[in-house]
């Protein structure tokens, strides 16, 4: 399982370096560990200035192109992005390399027992990335067919590097669901190796002694602490990137859905067809919104159930009918995985990621289009959507 996190690791590292959510420096070290580099210094350091560089430049070309919100509001998500990353750098590291040591851990435990260590294999995750690619390289194509721009020089690069559909998106979701997954997957191993126990875990002549019984379900119960351990890590090391990321998706998606409404008002000549096929772009972006953050939420809720599960396994067996020895270390379990219940994947503290989160985020988001709606002749309104529409005419012929 080390060897293909680490085969599958290694492209999300570099996706991470090229964008500049973590230092160029890290390297996997001989013990397998990821580690700051230390020996060129100077080669790593002045491809950091480079690379800060040109964000910089792609910044300074857009922000000067003029004032207009929506422009902003996409410099600040993608800044938004790279700094989360950065200030929670080490904690990062600390996640990757605490899921290698936890797999050289179960790695110990694997060789008595045949069980299949679960894995997103690498070709799986690389069709992911390709198919992520196509939408990507799919939706510029689209948005450049059906809005011709009226300058296509050199400095509509970083416009297009900035705007929808948000490389950085892609970015987050990619890492993001990498270790969710892999931390999903660990859980069902653990699950897994539960059922290699005897019913009941009653000892059995001639299979099962107490002494291995004992053994199995003290070694599954520090794993299941260690794995624990790591989502306290995932928290500390991309809770200020989800925060960030669900806050702005949510904002976009809102004012987006807002804008299209506001056009299909303002145009009633033009049939719902016509409307559908000139904003596709827009349609595709809050589609895309949706399913990247349900992809988040739903991975978060596959940890938590299998994290729970054992509790199940354990709630059939008869303590009172259990050697002491057995009878502690089942205690023992239950009384770690009620302490672990309350450590829940979050947003930097600010909200729990789960299934609930999807009820609150349509709650909000039927107030805030209600609330947009009623104030569309408030001058702030109107200021915010005319200021965008004056940027889409200024690149978009009619």
């Amino acid at each position: 399982m080390t060897s293909v996190f680490k085969s599958t690791q290694l492209p999300i590292l570099i996706l991470c370096k090229v964008f500049g959510l973590i230092n160029l420096s890290y390297t996997f070290e001989s013990t397998g560990l990821l580690v700051q580099n230390n020996t060129n210094t100077t080669q790593y350091a002045l491809l950091e200035i480079i690379r800060m560089c040109v964000l910089i430049m792609f910044t300074y070309i857009v922000y000067c192109r003029g004032f207009y919100y929506i422009v902003y509001f996409r410099l600040v998500k993608f800044w938004i992005v790279i700094i989360a990353s950065r200030i929670s750098e080490l904690w990062i590291i600390k996640l990757i390399n605490g899921i290698i040591e936890f797999d050289q851990k179960l790695a110990l435990l694997s060789t008595a027992f045949m069980v299949r260590r679960r894995s997103l294999s690498k070709k799986r995750w690389i069709i992911i990335a390709i198919s992520l690619f196509l939408y990507l390289v799919g939706y510029e194509v689209c948005a450049l067919n059906l809005w011709h721009l009226k300058t296509l020089d050199i400095t509509t690069i970083p416009v297009l590097f900035f705007s929808m559909p948000y490389i950085t998106d892609f970015v987050v979701i990619i890492t993001v669901s990498f270790y969710l997954n892999n931390l999903n997957y660990r859980f069902q191993t653990l699950n897994d190796f539960w059922k290699c126990l005897p019913s009941g875990l009653i000892p059995t002549r001639g299979e099962w002694t107490q002494p291995e019984i004992v053994m199995l379900v003290e070694s599954i119960r520090l794993l299941h602490a260690k794995l624990s351990e790591i989502l306290k890590i995932f928290n500390l090391s991309y809770g200020l990137l989800l925060l960030g990321f669900f806050v702005c998706s949510f904002i976009d998606f809102i004012y987006i859905f807002y804008l299209m409404i506001y056009h299909e008002l303002a145009s009633p000549k033009v049939s719902f067809t016509q409307n559908i096929i000139k904003y596709l772009p827009l349609h595709m972006f809050t589609f895309q919104i949706i399913v990247f953050m349900m992809s988040i939420i739903v991975a978060v809720s596959w940890i938590k159930e299998e994290k729970n599960r054992i509790i199940s396994y354990l709630r059939l067996c008869r303590i009172s009918k259990l050697p002491v020895d057995t009878k502690l270390q089942v205690k023992m379990f239950l009384n770690q995985i009620t302490i672990s219940d309350f450590d829940e994947i979050t947003a930097f503290g600010f909200f729990n990621i789960n299934l609930n989160l999807v009820i609150a985020i349509l709650i909000l988001l039927i107030t805030g289009l209600a609330s947009l709606i009623q104030m569309r002749n408030h001058p702030i309104i109107l200021t915010m959507v005319n200021n965008t529409l004056s940027f889409y005419k200024i690149w978009v012929l009619n």
